[in-house]
């Protein structure tokens, strides 16, 4: 009885809200992890199976990662040797990944997002999937940043790669999200310090 009592008072209060509650598709924690507890679509892009690969005998070269926003698409190198590739979403449109040459600023394995997440109710249930931390939450409810596993920061402000979903084009706000199936293997490789290329070819 005190379960279903919190969880009308969470729906309840939550009405004045309305406008701020999303659909998964576009919202920030979909966007920026795409994994949790806030649904998200079930599909990769249908090139991202087919060159997402990892292949490295740990020979010859230092690290070093080029991300070409145009084919969505980075790869890791060490010296001439391409040892892996992985399918991406970089910044949409008002959001661009910035170009340049950049470092490995830090590594973090459990990364959650400052800026972004979702709440839900006392059952886990996601009410509002696209809130940050400035959103009011209604009581019986909680909020939850969003994850960002496997964290490569590359500037001060925010811009870093990390494991996302990935719908086939550019869709996030300025990350580098990075098929699940490789982004291990790019952050085991790397190292803070670590050369990466962010470059658009057209």
């Amino acid at each position: 009885m005190v379960k279903i009592f919190s969880k009308a008072l969470c729906i309840v209060a939550l009405l004045p809200l309305a406008s701020c509650i999303t659909s998964n598709t576009g919202s920030a924690a979909a966007y920026l992890a795409g994994i949790g507890r806030t649904p998200a679509p079930t599909t990769d892009g249908p090139s991202w199976n087919t060159y997402s690969f990892w292949d490295d005998d740990k020979s010859g070269g230092s690290p070093r990662i080029v991300v070409n926003l145009d084919e969505q698409m980075a790869k890791f190198y060490r010296g001439q040797t391409l040892v892996g590739v992985a399918g991406i979403s970089s910044g949409s449109e008002g959001h661009r990944t910035p170009a340049g040459n950049y470092k490995i600023l830090e590594k973090i394995v459990d990364k959650h997002s400052t800026l972004y997440g979702h709440i839900e109710d006392a059952y886990g249930t996601v009410v509002n999937d696209d809130a940050t931390p400035n959103t009011p939450v209604p009581a019986g409810c909680k909020y939850v940043p969003a994850p960002m596993p496997y964290w490569m920061r590359l500037t001060n402000d925010g811009v870093g790669m990390h494991q996302g979903f990935l719908p086939g084009y550019a869709a996030s706000h300025g990350c580098i999200r990075m098929d699940k199936k490789v982004i291990r293997d790019f952050f085991n490789a790397a190292r803070v310090g670590t050369p990466v290329k962010v470059i658009n070819t057209h």
